[in-house]
């Protein structure tokens, strides 16, 4: 793993990490023990999240210049802090999702900020992931304007300072907003 200090162009500093083929058996080891403990929930009646950290790492293994937040180092006023991943070269803030189930329900901030975002699929549950690059923006019509069942946009909820949820999936993979509906990298963490 890579760690280093970042100096975005807004003046934020962040410390990212950055994870390599060396980290893949620190990345199994955790999607393992979250399967462990998913499977003990169903008792409890407890639903386990996939962990942000296996989908951030993920993005930033598969990524050249992507480095996942982990602090702020040194804070601007003003600046946004709210957010997953940074690419370095192409200086986006970059949103990563996750789901682990096929038909995902996935939950935004009432103030979502992102040049970029990720979806990564572990539907599959058995190590086996796929990674969606979408070309939306937090401010694009394309997330804007998505509709929950109530009929209100993304931005309507927004306003009204509500998180949006839908599926990620079905909004935008499927119809093929954003993206050409193929993963831009396949992976198993059992390889």
């Amino acid at each position: 793993m890579i760690e280093k200090e970042i100096t975005l162009k807004n003046g934020l500093k962040i410390i990212g990490h950055k994870y390599d083929d060396k980290d893949k058996a620190n990345l199994l080891k955790l999607f393992n023990t979250w399967i462990e403990y998913k499977n003990a929930g169903k008792i409890f009646n407890q639903r386990a999240n996939l962990p942000e950290s296996l989908t951030e790492g993920l993005i930033t293994l598969h990524l050249d210049n992507v480095y996942r937040k982990i602090k702020i180092s040194k804070s601007k006023k003003g600046a946004k802090t709210k957010f997953d991943c940074y690419n370095e070269n192409t200086k986006k803030i970059i949103e990563v999702k996750g789901a682990s189930i096929p038909n995902d329900l996935s939950s935004w901030s009432p103030k979502p900020f992102f040049d970029l975002f990720y979806f990564v699929d572990f539907s599959s549950l058995d190590g086996k992931y796929n990674i969606y690059e979408l070309n939306i923006s937090s401010s694009s019509s394309k997330f804007l304007g998505v509709k929950n069942k109530e009929g209100k946009t993304n931005a309507q909820l927004m306003r009204a300072g509500r998180r949006p949820r839908f599926s990620i999936i079905e909004e935008f993979i499927n119809k093929k907003v954003g993206c050409n509906g193929e993963p831009l990298v396949s992976g198993n963490l059992n390889e």
